[in-house]
């Protein structure tokens, strides 16, 4: 098992747990969208709009998106997803919109549609996709939801909240940091519901036939999502925790729906010799060099090494811990939660020993401790009876170790979640501790951002040989499946091109 990266939000709540223990969402096929109608309250009439006041809407609130996501910089995937979204919309059954395709910058698997044609699409999403038919399912399902007008006949749902409080929505379900107020659970995690997201695809395949597209291939799509879903499923009974995959698949889309293949191949009678537009070796050299993971994480881990190259640091975490960034460093908790260390750094005051910087900075009443190096630097090492950890009050180790040419302390503090008085987990603690070391020039080399490379898989490639020497930090060989549509069995053909992350 190998270490998980995860960024931890300054608020504790949805965000921790969808991006530092969750996986991997699943809200294509169930975004919310931010009608203006919602903003209306009274009676159904009063829902009607002007497609003027939808664009308008769909406008102000597209900025809110790209402020909260970023734009994925890559011109030339951008131009080539916007063609493909062009090329659908024109078939569609409102063509005389202006459609905005938009790649954000999230590595979460997500697409979503704004009123007034604005839709975007996640990174994490694009890595996912196989074809340009896969993708193209995609876009032709969020510019359903757009034509269907889902959002304005889910009223009965929403009717009374504000536009601004249904973005809110939209963001949060996507990992934004944003929270929702007096907006119920429910509205954030029912989305469209089964009926709607059903129409989208069926109607989603029609756009995507008219347009030349195999509509078949919207099943592929789906099966490749819902393997996220299973995956997540797996995760989290492994981790002892709750499944983070929101409007899952496998509720709106249950295995062996032969009723919704039949809804979904009948579009196919709009054409015939429906093939790849785009071959798929081309599809997949144009997701080469396509980022990898979190945009906010502030660092890398390889294999169990995590490395802060702002902090110029590394530390050895244990096998199969999660890892990843909090607000004021990182963390690494254990695989089933019950420990947990925090590494962070902290500015030196004039005067300031180890020792002295552990009781008057840090404020912690010391049961036992010693002066000591690390890494040739000099630190403080001992246990707290009581300091504030993600558990709450709780012994703790902790190590204090002072980089005086920089100014710098790191602040090493690990603590379990059922201690009392003692520090079960102090071994491993103290382990990790005198891992921590300063980056040299090969680490900085090391530590770059992971990226997708297309590689053409040889004889006797499996995914696991190329999981041991990925940086996917946790499961990694059945997400390296997922992203080749190859979960949860199967390995790639001589001479196939395949995904792998380096």
């Amino acid at each position: 098992m190998q270490v998980m990266m995860m960024h931890l939000s300054p608020a504790a709540g949805r965000r921790r747990l969808r991006r530092a223990f969750g996986g991997i969402s699943l809200a294509w096929l169930c975004s919310v969208v931010v009608p203006a109608a919602l903003a209306v309250s009274g009676p159904p009439a009063a829902l009607a709009m002007s497609e003027k006041k939808e664009i308008e809407l769909g406008a102000k609130e597209h900025q809110k998106v790209i402020a909260q996501f970023g734009i994925y910089k890559d011109a030339e995937l951008a131009a080539y997803v916007d063609r493909i979204g062009q090329k659908i919309a024109k078939v569609s059954s409102r063509p005389n919109l202006e459609y905005t395709f938009t790649v954000i910058d999230d590595d979460m698997v997500n697409a979503m549609a704004l009123p007034g044609g604005y839709i975007y699409l996640s990174r994490g999403l694009l890595a996912h996709m196989n074809t340009e038919s896969e993708l193209a399912a995609v876009i032709g399902h969020e510019i359903a939801h757009v034509t269907e007008k889902h959002a304005i006949r889910n009223q009965n749902r929403a009717q009374g909240y504000q536009a601004a409080a249904m973005l809110a929505a939209i963001l949060t379900q996507q990992g934004a940091l944003m929270e929702l107020g007096e907006l119920g659970s429910a509205v954030l995690l029912k989305g469209h519901g089964r009926e709607f997201e059903l129409e989208a695809d069926r109607v989603g395949a029609g756009f995507m036939a008219r347009a030349g597209y195999a509509p078949d291939a919207m099943l592929k799509t789906i099966e490749i999502l819902k393997s996220n879903d299973k995956l997540e499923y797996a995760h989290a009974r492994i981790e002892q925790r709750e499944a983070q995959v929101y409007h899952g698949f496998l509720s709106t889309h249950p295995d062996h729906d032969r009723r919704y293949e039949k809804a979904i191949l009948a579009a196919g009678e709009l054409g015939e010799n429906y093939g790849e537009l785009v071959p798929p070796d081309e599809f997949l050299e144009k997701l080469n060099g396509l980022g990898w993971g979190d945009r906010k994480q502030v660092g890398v881990v390889r294999r169990n090494v995590f490395y802060h190259p702002k902090l110029g640091i590394k530390v050895n975490f244990p096998q199969g811990w999660r890892i990843g960034s909090t607000q004021k460093g990182i963390m690494g908790l254990s695989t089933v939660g019950n420990a947990a260390m925090e590494v962070r750094g902290g500015r030196l005051y004039k005067g300031a020993t180890p020792t002295s910087y552990v009781a008057e900075k840090l404020g912690m009443q010391i049961r036992e401790g010693q002066e000591l190096t690390i890494d040739g630097l000099p630190a403080f090492l001992g246990v707290a009876n009581r300091y504030e950890s993600t558990f709450g009050p709780r012994p703790t180790r902790v190590a204090v170790i002072f980089d005086s040419r920089r100014r710098q302390a790191y602040i090493m503090t690990g603590a379990g979640k059922h201690d009392l008085r003692k520090v079960a987990d102090d071994k491993t603690f103290i382990r990790t501790i005198f891992s921590f070391a300063r980056m040299t020039k090969d680490d900085f080399t090391t530590a770059k951002t992971p990226k997708v490379q297309i590689v053409r898989a040889e004889e006797g490639t499996t995914f696991a040989a190329l999981a041991a020497e990925s940086p996917i930090t946790n499961y990694a060989e059945d997400r390296l499946r997922v992203i080749n549509g190859l979960y949860p069995q199967g390995e790639p053909s001589p001479g196939q091109l395949i995904k792998i992350i380096q």
